[in-house]
């Protein structure tokens, strides 16, 4: 069966470059070339994306919001969404729109302590899978983070839990990218001072 966990990178076999062997320069740094040489050449191992390690939510999460406030959020967090750069990832059609989104409340619902919404009908979690048709990248994931955090004060979402709620979502969002286009990994951005970092970030690549 496919599990969204990944395979750590420290347990996985790598293969070593042989000692004294020619190094592969890549063509994306100055002075790398195609051609091959008398001799074979090897290009060095790179963990592509490395997953944090992800807190999920305890129950004070649900004790302190229910479901109404949960599905609230959720919901004004896919409307902000839709008027960004990221709303091109959702379907076009109002009906299929929102479908969607009550999928995605079910999940949060039910990993935060309340009610079995979403596995008795979808299954097993593996969000990361399910998102595998969808090109996410690093900077739709700075826009998603930031209208979540808008989103909390837009609903009022209970400040004891924000920050629980934020430590889930956060490193929780790096499993979620899809398409690559840089080999640094996903900035993180500490609930602290998100609101700052995501502004800048998203600025950065000129997102409205």
């Amino acid at each position: 069966m496919e599990s969204c966990q990944p395979h750590h990178h420290h347990d996985a076999e790598v293969e070593a470059i042989p000692d004294g062997a020619l190094r592969f320069e890549c063509m994306c740094s100055a002075g790398g070339s195609l051609q091959a040489v008398d001799e074979v050449r090897w290009m060095e191992s790179h963990p592509d994306l490395i997953f944090p390690a992800v807190p999920f939510p305890s129950k004070h999460v649900f004790a302190a919001t229910g479901t109404d406030a949960l599905r609230g959020l959720v919901r004004r967090h896919h409307d902000r969404l839709k008027a960004t750069v990221v709303g091109a990832l959702f379907p076009d059609d109002p009906r299929m729109f929102a479908m969607a989104v009550e999928k995605a409340a079910d999940f949060v619902v039910e990993a935060c302590g309340g009610p079995e919404l979403f596995t008795p009908v979808h299954g097993p979690m593996r969000m990361r899978i399910r998102h595998f048709p969808v090109s996410i990248d690093e900077h739709a994931r700075e826009v998603w983070l930031r209208e979540l955090l808008a989103s909390f004060d837009d609903v009022g979402f209970p400040e004891p839990v924000r920050e629980e709620y934020w430590n889930w979502m956060e490193p929780f969002s790096i499993r979620m990218i899809t398409r690559r286009t840089t080999r640094e990994q996903p900035r993180r951005h500490p609930y602290a001072g998100a609101a700052a970092s995501l502004a800048q970030a998203t600025t950065a690549v000129g997102d409205a």
